[in-house]
This record gives structure tokens, C-alpha cells and sequence, in this order.
């Protein structure tokens, strides 16, 4: 296909509205693009409507239409190609360059949109690849070809762009290309005097596709980061041998964020949550593939460790823990001890090798086929597991050529055709890796080879991997809707619809009701500055530090634990600022310590009362989130996504900042956004500032932002100060006159004037100002600069659905002392919608139907005669309009007029025209025939799902109870810097203190004086869980005779009796620094002078 066979033309008369044709080779007539419709041509009409056209490009081929914005679309034409080889008698072409051609302006696409540019650089980077004839489909395997199911969706990277197409019946197997990402590489064999092709092809889906620090784990849905199958192809006359082995992230959520220079630190998002995602990839590749095993080549080191023993305990809770073998290999680690350490892997991969086997046909009888797979993953599933899969196929090609019967009579076959494979294995690593990191494979050859290609993917991961993604996403997904709409109809379908149905997703969201039952859920908001995090860890201030007296306030004054009380908050969203001191060390790399210890703290605080999980914990410099949700509920939390802004000294430090979560639950988007804005009496519009910025610049996967969620908290220390001196605040706070106050609070102020926190909303401020108190005192601030009080910390919120939809049940402080603020919380009832995936495919099918021909298509006829009179045209034209209806595009075909129409609903309402009588002034009257060109159109639209589809709305009564039985701890990456044992104590309690002296001056408190000996929630639950990276396992059924170990999870199971103590026992842990017989004397408070 070395010719160019696509012709495009372009009328530029600015008189008519912008019209595209297009000529190919080989098929008679044309394709009319004009005003969003798309009509075929036959020859004479294309002869005639080329005259007014000029030429503007010749292509190789056409990808499709691509919606870039609700209003633009444009045209993808291939104008670039390189030939890789042949195969089934097909030309296999490298994409090496692509065109953009607008179908609804006349300019030029680059300069409209500058996102052009990078997509046009992704598509031309040499990643993407098609053949030349439509009998042979690149997206599908020879042991998958005779499925009769269609290419494969998850390589098929261009089938959006072929919807359009399919709205107007126009054939995509005669006009569009089917385009693969990843890797085709092709060698000639030859024995004998018989020609053989040997060929290796990866292909990389594009069901959660993304770059190497951008795109990670799994999704909801159970896809995959850096998926790939690799198919070793072996061609001798009519004979063909295919292999297939696949790759992939680890089916967990995780992911690399910051800057990784030479880093392999991992972060585990939502743990406890995962399952659900877990069984959909395994069970997917059941389906798909049938048996298949595990092998898994992460190391020791940093976050690898971490992330191996999430995926072993996540396996062994799973149901596969039985029929999937789970084999761990630390690839960097055996192979430094030995180069033949790989004969160990092999030895344990041998079996599975050898019963899956591999698929031979000839000619058109199958006579084997592959019965199983094996799934190898790494950190990046590039330089390791490129190694391991070359290893296999090296093997399995040896059988391969034995059983293709190549050796009879032959010299060095096997030899032969093992040297080209290990040349095409090297260059598939490559190619692989450009992809995904952006350079090469690390194949540990060379050093100075490694080095600049780690170097070079440095500078590629962290700085230009932005760009890249935001090209996958605007390929795959389009922007054809509002983000609102885009995010609401992403929560509520199965994303195979959103782009078929594109007309119908409006109305399906208006319509949601319909189709989903409401489960009101119960949040709870906390924020607190905590003044360097550092007092409420010390034992000497427990009764002063009780986070149950804060998180639960309304069951502060009993010691019930009420393990299902559905007065609890279904999820407990806590803001923690000033987490650490804010000072030079911290801005530059922020320590972890009070992180893990707070999140121990509030995990222990949630667990005296419920079963809870840890969603999710983020930290930058001073500002942390954490997020946590009852069990029962965490099946239907997915999309949970992390975002944060630097706002202090103009963005370029993180001493002021915000960290914002987005989750879905059910099919409610909720955003938590908790902020530390800019400090200072007076400094109201670098406060406003702050909030304009992280509005702004806060931004989730596929483009989403704050204001495209259905819900969003926003909390923290917004810095907003009360306009009156010191005297009048504390004199109202002492009357209780918390309105006037109100008048001259900052932030209520800059809200009435649209300054700030536009169309957010506020519980009334009852209570009294939570800043400035001195530390252990009710008083507020009495040092040298005596700052006023003032409402420092404040939650609000905004629900994009109504008032209604979330209410407000409780905002008030607490009276917890070991900051110099007090901390705040709200209690929300939200309502959340579940969808019944029944009810949605019944919805989708009636809207379909009520939608008309998808094509707006209707052909008109007279009575009597066998051509259309153009001279009826007009008529006709003004007849649609007074029905409200727009002609988009029409032509005459055999004799019949056709119009294009702007919707199916005109179409349906033009058939109102059918046996119209028009009176002509020259024939009288004549009488019109209306007809749809697409009659039947309700059934070849109805949705076809998969049995996968569908699983996005449901989960089984045994995943959730996998779920609540599986609720391992998450654990933190741990700083060498941020070690603990020579601080806390781990064997001993310090003595009750006496309170610190009161300062003399009148005492201003609010809210009840809590005396009872509680014992501090803020230390670890153990020595063991304050230090271990392991997420502890849940008891596995068969083992739950075995005893107790000393790692318990306060979730699902209680804590082990304390073990005997013997003066000879060794210890349990490790030897530490023992704390001090005697606790450090508690800080004196200076006294405030007389006046």
C-alpha cells in the first residue's frame, strides 16, 4: 500500500458552509462531509461536485472523525507511513505522520486548538500501525480470530472515531483504517526452498492507557495500566504457530506521584477497596485467555516491597488464591547473586508453559490451541518482565519449530529462528518502553547505555509526560461534551455507551431518576490547624487530645462502641494543617512522621466506635487529607483520584497549598478540597488569591476539575479574619453575639461580594472564633502581638444538584487544646444514587428509540413519477422549516431526494409530511412521500453489553464480604530521616498530669469541659504497626486455628492476648531507645501581665 489512495478535497467559497469530499481508490463515489453530516456520493454526483472543490491533501488512509470540541470536529488522515513487513498477504504499515482537516471552518486546525500539535506529535511518533487489507485485523490474534466477535475493543484505538461514521450507514471496512498501538516487527525465514515469516506483536491497550507516572495500577473496572499481548507469530506456507503472553500493572490502585529522579516510591491508594477491581482483571483474564498464572518480578527495595505485599495479600483474599498460581521472582536480586538465577523462574514457569501450550492451524482447520497464559508484571512491566517473556518465547519456540516440522532435514532452523527472535524480542522491549517511559529498555549490557536512557526517561517522565497524556485522552475519549456532563454521564453508564450513544447522553443523565434508587450516606468534615503536630503525640497531654471528643462529638460523653450504629458517619473526611513546622527543611522535603502517626490516630479513634477503612492520605508539606469510609460502603467508592496546588510565595512553595480527593460513590461525584490559605490580618486578596488558584489549577484524570463534581467540601484554614480589634471580638464572644461578629467576618464579607467561594454555602457560626488560643489554655491569644480571635477554620460546601440534595446536620468546634486553633466539624446527610444496571440498558433503549434514526435521515418522493423534480426542492425545504427543522445536507440518489436533517427527532416528526399535497403553479398539485432511510433503527441500536459491562453497577454479596473480611492496613513510603523509636514509648504510659496553670485573665470556653480519664487515641495500635510496611493480613479461612500473630487488624479482628512475660523471653520486637523513667515536665505557660 506504498500508493496514496485517499483524495480530500476542500470548497473554500465562504458563501456556503464548509463541505469536505472525499475519493478512494478502488471504491466509486465519494463522501460529502458538510454541517456535522456525512452522506455518500455516487460517481456522477462526485464529478459534478468536485468542479467547486480544491484539493488540500492525499492520504494514505483515514482514521475517522474526531470530536475536539463540542463545536469542531476534525478529520484524521494517515499522510505518513512505513512499511514493517507482510503478513497474510497484508502490507503492515507504521503510522509516521497524520493530517487534521476541520469539517466545520475554514482555517487551520493547529491554530484553533493547540493541543493539535501534541496530538498530531503522538500519532506520528511511530507507535501506531494498520493493515493494508481488511481481512486481516492487527487488533485480534490468530487463536482469536475465528471468534466472529469484531476487532477487539481493547486494541482497536481508533473506534471512536468510527462512530460518526456508523450514525450515517457508511461502511467503515471500505472507507477507515483500524489502527494498533504498541509493536509489529517482521522477519523474513527462509528453508529450504520455502519462504517463512517470523513475527512479534505487542498490542497495547487503550483501556487505561497513559504514561509512566501519569497512569498506574488498575481502574474500577479492572483494566490495567501498560497492558500488553505479545504474540510470537511463526508463518510457513498455510501453516501458522502463534504464542501469546500478556503484561500489566498491578491490578491495584497505586501510583508514583511528584517527581521521580531514580525512585521507585509507590503509593497505595484506596487498599481495602481494590478487591472488587482485583476480581474484575483476573476474572477478565479467565475469559479471555482461560488458565493463566502470576509471575511477579518486584523487588525488595522502597515502595517495590510495599506494593509486592499488597498484590500476595490481595491474591491470597481473593478467590483465584487457589487456581492462579502466584509466582514471586525478585529479578533484580536473583540476577546479581547469579546469571543462571533465571533457571529458577524457569524451572517454576515450565509446567504452566507446557500445559497451556500454544495455537497451530493449517490452512483453514485449527488442529491446537492455547488453553492458558502467563501474566508477567514488574514495576513499569518494561526492562524485567521484557527479559522473562523473551525467556519464555525463547523456550516455547523451540516446540514451535519442532512442531511446525521445520528440522526435517534441515540445518540450524531452531538455531536460526531463535537468533531472530532474540533480535526481535530486544527491539519489542525498545519499542515498548518508548511508549510507556520514552526511552528504550534498560537491558543491563551497558552501563553508560542504561544510565542515559534512565537520564533521558527522567527528564521525560517528569516534565513532558503532560502533554502525552492529555493526546491519549483527547484520541480516545474526544471533548464533545461540557465537563459536568462528561462527568456525570461517566458515573452513571457503562463507558462503551458515552461515545456511541454521544446524542442520547443528555437526556440519559436528565433522566437518572429513573434508573436509581437513593442512599443517603452520612459525611463527616473535620478540619484543625495542629500547630506543628507535634503535642498531641506527647503522652503527657492525653486527656487533652482525645480525637473521639472531635470526630465523634455526639457520642463524646459515653464510652459506647457501636460497632453498627447508623448514626455514624458512612465517611469521615479529617483536614490536618500545619502538620509539620512549616519551616526551609519541611518546604523542601516534607517529613512523613506526624503523617503516619495521625493517620494510626484517627484509624484507632474510628475503630473504638466502627469498622473503618482508610480510602486514601495526602500530604503536602503542612496540609494533609485523609479519608476514611465504613466497609459497607467501600465496594462502591471508585475513581478516587488525588490532586494538589502549591499556593505560598506565588505557587512556588508548598507552605500554603491544598490537597483535594475526588471519589464516586454510587454515582454521586464528591470532591474533598482541604486548604491552608495565605496568613496575615489584612492579606484578604492574596487569600482570594489562593482560592482563584486552586479553583484553577486543581485538575483530576481526563480533564476533570472542582466545578465538574457533583458535591464538593472545601475545608481548612482559610486565614479569613474578623475586621474589629481584639477587645470588641472577645467582648462579643464572651456575650455570645456571634452575629455581629458574623457582619465583619472576612469571608462572609468577600463571599457577598462574589470575591470568593462563589455559590458555596456555610452553617450558621455559633460558636466561637477558633483562633488565636494559647496552647493548653481557653484563652485566647496573649502574647506580644495579641492577634484578634477569629473564624480561621471554616468548612463549606456546594451541590451542583439542588439545596436539597445535601443538608446540613451539625457545624460546631471542639475543645481539644494542644494547637493554638480549635478544631472544626460538620456533619452532612448527602443523598447518592445507585444505579440498577437493568433499569439503565431499559432507559438507553426507550431513549434511543425516542431519538429517531441516529442518521436524521428521510427520503421524499413524488407521486406519479419516477425522478425527483428539483423544481419540488424548495417546497419541500419550506415545509421542514416550518416544523422547526434544519437541513444539513442533501443530495438526489436513483431518482429519490435525501436530507440529511438535524436530528432523528425531526426526521420522525418530518414523516408528519407523508401524503402532503403541495400545489405547483404550472402541475397543480402534487403529492409527497416520506419515508425514513433507516426504519428499523431502534433494533440495530439497541446496546449490546457485555456481561463486563455491566459489572461497573453491580457488586456481589461476596465481594463485599471479601471486602469487609480483607480490610488490611495502608501503610506509608518511610523516610530514613522519619524514624520514630528513640520519640514514642512503646511498653509504658506516662502519669496523669495536673492541668497547666490558667492564665489570669478571664477565662473564654466554650462547650463541655470533658474530665473523664480517657486514654489518648493518638498513639500507634502497636510497636509493630507503627513501623511495619506489610499490610497485615486478614486470617485466611483455613488458617484461623493457627495462633494469633502479633500484627491484628483493629477492623477485622481483635487484639491478641498480651503474651506471657518470662524475664528470660526474648522480645518481640526489636530493641529501641527506652523512653525516660520520668516524662519531660510539661511546657509552663507564661502568665499574662496586669494591666
Amino acid at each position: 500500500m506504498s500508493v496514496r489512495g485517499i483524495r480530500v478535497w476542500r470548497r473554500n467559497d465562504a458563501r456556503f458552509q464548509p463541505s469536505i469530499l472525499v475519493e478512494k481508490n478502488g471504491n466509486s463515489g465519494s463522501l460529502l462531509f458538510q454541517g456535522g453530516a456525512i452522506a455518500s456520493l455516487d460517481s456522477d454526483s462526485t464529478e459534478v461536485e468536485r468542479r467547486t472543490y480544491t484539493k488540500i491533501v492525499d492520504a494514505y488512509g483515514l482514521l475517522g472523525v474526531l470530536a475536539i470540541s463540542k463545536e469542531e470536529s476534525v478529520l484524521v488522515a494517515v499522510t505518513g507511513v512505513l512499511s514493517v513487513g507482510q503478513l497474510y498477504g497484508a502490507d503492515i504499515l507504521k503510522i509516521t505522520n497524520v493530517e487534521f482537516i476541520s469539517l466545520k471552518s475554514f482555517g487551520s486546525v493547529e491554530a484553533m486548538d493547540t493541543r493539535i500539535v501534541d496530538l498530531q506529535r503522538l500519532l506520528a511518533s511511530q507507535m501506531f500501525y494498520f493493515s493494508s487489507l481488511q481481512s486481516y485485523d492487527l487488533t485480534r490474534s490468530a487463536q482469536h480470530r475465528d471468534s466472529h466477535d469484531g476487532s477487539d475493543s481493547r486494541f482497536f484505538w481508533n473506534r471512536s472515531l468510527h462512530f460518526a461514521f456508523d450514525r450515517y450507514g457508511i461502511s467503515t471496512d471500505q472507507w477507515l483504517l483500524k489502527c494498533m498501538a504498541g509493536s509489529v516487527l517482521v522477519r523474513v525465514v527462509y528453508v529450504g526452498a520455502n519462504t517463512g515469516r517470523v513475527a512479534l506483536i505487542s498490542r497495547l491497550s487503550c483501556e487505561r492507557v497513559g504514561t509512566r507516572f501519569n497512569v498506574r495500577g488498575a481502574n474500577y473496572l479492572g483494566a490495567v495500566a501498560n497492558f500488553v499481548e505479545t504474540e510470537q507469530l511463526l508463518l510457513f506456507d498455510e501453516k501458522e504457530c502463534s504464542l501469546l503472553q500478556i503484561r500489566g500493572s498491578i491490578p491495584l490502585f497505586w501510583e508514583q506521584p511528584g517527581v521521580q529522579v531514580g525512585s521507585h516510591k509507590v503509593k497505595l491508594r484506596a487498599f481495602e477497596t481494590s478487591l472488587p477491581a482485583y476480581h474484575r482483571h483476573l476474572s477478565q483474564l479467565k475469559h479471555r485467555y482461560g488458565e493463566f498464572a502470576i509471575v511477579n518480578l518486584l523487588g525488595r527495595k522502597e515502595g517495590e516491597r510495599v506494593l509486592t505485599e499488597a498484590f500476595k495479600t490481595q491474591h491470597r483474599n481473593s478467590n483465584f488464591q487457589n487456581s492462579v498460581e502466584f509466582i514471586d521472582f525478585d529479578y533484580h536480586a536473583q540476577m546479581k547473586t547469579s546469571k543462571e538465577a533465571i533457571n529458577i523462574l524457569r524451572k517454576k514457569m515450565t509446567p504452566h508453559m507446557e500445559q497451556h501450550g500454544f495455537f497451530y492451524s493449517m490452512g483453514e482447520q485449527i488442529l491446537k490451541r492455547q488453553t492458558g497464559i502467563i501474566r508477567t508484571n514488574c514495576l513499569d512491566c518494561l526492562d524485567r518482565t521484557n527479559a522473562v517473556q523473551t525467556q519464555i518465547g525463547l523456550q516455547m519456540s523451540k516446540s514451535q519449530v519442532a512442531f511446525l516440522n521445520l528440522n526435517s532435514g534441515k540445518v540450524n532452523v531452531e538455531q536460526r529462528v531463535e537468533e531472530i527472535l532474540k533480535d526481535l524480542w530486544t527491539k519489542n522491549g525498545d519499542q515498548c518502553s518508548t511508549i510507556y517511559a520514552g526511552t528504550g529498555a534498560l537491558d543491563g549490557k551497558s552501563k553508560l547505555k542504561d544510565a542515559s536512557r534512565s537520564l533521558a526517561r527522567t527528564i521525560q517522565n517528569n516534565l513532558m509526560d503532560g502533554a502525552k497524556q492529555e493526546s491519549f485522552d483527547l484520541f480516545l475519549t474526544g471533548a464533545a461534551y461540557e465537563p459536568r456532563l462528561f462527568d456525570r454521564a461517566c458515573n452513571m453508564l457503562p463507558p462503551s455507551l458515552i461515545q456511541e450513544y454521544a446524542d442520547a447522553v443528555q437526556q440519559l443523565v436528565e433522566r437518572a431518576p429513573e434508573i436509581a434508587e437513593n442512599h443517603p450516606l452520612k459525611i463527616f468534615v473535620g478540619t484543625w490547624n495542629v500547630n506543628g503536630g507535634k503535642n498531641i503525640h506527647n503522652v503527657a497531654f492525653r486527656n487533652e487530645s482525645n480525637l473521639s471528643h472531635w470526630i465523634f462529638a455526639e457520642f463524646a460523653a459515653s464510652n459506647l462502641v457501636c460497632v453498627e450504629n447508623e448514626e455514624l458517619a458512612d465517611i469521615v473526611a479529617i483536614g490536618v494543617e500545619e502538620l509539620v513546622d512549616l519551616n526551609a527543611s519541611n518546604m523542601v522535603k516534607a517529613s512523613t512522621t506526624n503523617q503516619r502517626l495521625w493517620c494510626e490516630s484517627i484509624r484507632k479513634t474510628l475503630s473504638e466506635k466502627a469498622p473503618f477503612v482508610l480510602i486514601g492520605s495526602e500530604q503536602l508539606v503542612g496540609v494533609c487529607l485523609f479519608l476514611f469510609a465504613r466497609p459497607r460502603i467501600s465496594p462502591y467508592i471508585k475513581d478516587f483520584s488525588v490532586a494538589s496546588v502549591k499556593t505560598g510565595m506565588g505557587g512556588a512553595t508548598g507552605n500554603k497549598g491544598s490537597v483535594a480527593f475526588r471519589i464516586v460513590v454510587f454515582s454521586t461525584s464528591i470532591c474533598f478540597i482541604c486548604s491552608h490559605f495565605a496568613a496575615g490580618q489584612n492579606e484578604i486578596r492574596d487569600r482570594n488569591e489562593d482560592f482563584a488558584t486552586t479553583l484553577k489549577k486543581i485538575r483530576f484524570p481526563l480533564g476533570r476539575d472542582i466545578e465538574s463534581n457533583d458535591v464538593v467540601f472545601w475545608f481548612g484554614d482559610f486565614n479569613y479574619r474578623i475586621n474589629l480589634s481584639g477587645d470588641e471580638v472577645k467582648n462579643a464572644v464572651r456575650n455570645r453575639d456571634f452575629a455581629k461578629l458574623v457582619e465583619f467576618d472576612q469571608l462572609t464579607q468577600q463571599k457577598a461580594q462574589a470575591n470568593t467561594f462563589i455559590g458555596f454555602q456555610e452553617g450558621d457560626l455559633n460558636f466561637a472564633p477558633t483562633y488565636k488560643y494559647d496552647t493548653f489554655s481557653d484563652d485566647y491569644d496573649t502574647s506580644e502581638k495579641c492577634r484578634a480571635p477569629a473564624w480561621t477554620d471554616r468548612v463549606l460546601w456546594k451541590d451542583q444538584r439542588g439545596e436539597r440534595s445535601t443538608r446540613l446536620m451539625s457545624y460546631d468546634r471542639s475543645e481539644l487544646k494542644t494547637s493554638d486553633h480549635r478544631p472544626v466539624g460538620s456533619i452532612f446527610q448527602l443523598d447518592t444514587y445507585k444505579i440498577d444496571s437493568k433499569k439503565c440498558i431499559e432507559l438507553i433503549e426507550d431513549v434511543v428509540e425516542s431519538m429517531g434514526p441516529p442518521d436524521g435521515t428521510i427520503i421524499v418522493t413524488i407521486v406519479g413519477k419516477s425522478r425527483f423534480p428539483p423544481s419540488m426542492f424548495q417546497p419541500v425545504h419550506e415545509k421542514l422549516k416550518e416544523l422547526g427543522a434544519t437541513v444539513q445536507l442533501s443530495k438526489f440518489e436513483d431518482g429519490e431526494l435525501w436530507i440529511i436533517l438535524n436530528s432523528g427527532e425531526m426526521a420522525l416528526a418530518a414523516l408528519s409530511m407523508d401524503g402532503l399535497s403541495l400545489n405547483q403553479p404550472q402541475e397543480g398539485p402534487q403529492i409527497i412521500k416520506v419515508r425514513l432511510r433507516s426504519p428499523d433503527w431502534a433494533y440495530s441500536l439497541k446496546p449490546h453489553l457485555s456481561d463486563f459491562d455491566l459489572e461497573a453497577f453491580e457488586i456481589t454479596p461476596a465481594d463485599e464480604n471479601l471486602l469487609i473480611a480483607t480490610s488490611a492496613a495502608f501503610e506509608f513510603e518511610v523516610d530514613d530521616e522519619d524514624e520514630l523509636g528513640s520519640s514514642l514509648s512503646l511498653s509504658s504510659a506516662a502519669p496523669d498530669r495536673p492541668r497547666p496553670p490558667s492564665a489570669r485573665s478571664e477565662n473564654i470556653g466554650f462547650g463541655p469541659q470533658i474530665q473523664q480519664e480517657i486514654l489518648s487515641t493518638s498513639m500507634p495500635m502497636s510497636a509493630s504497626l507503627a513501623w511495619e510496611h506489610v499490610p497485615p493480613l486478614a486470617p485466611h479461612p483455613s488458617n484461623s486455628t493457627q495462633q494469633q500473630s502479633c500484627l491484628f487488624n483493629p477492623f477485622t479482628q481483635s487484639a491478641p492476648p498480651p503474651p506471657q512475660r518470662v524475664a528470660s523471653a526474648t522480645p518481640a520486637i526489636p530493641q529501641r531507645r527506652a523512653p525516660p523513667p520520668v516524662p519531660p515536665p510539661r511546657p509552663q505557660i507564661p502568665p499574662r501581665p496586669k494591666m
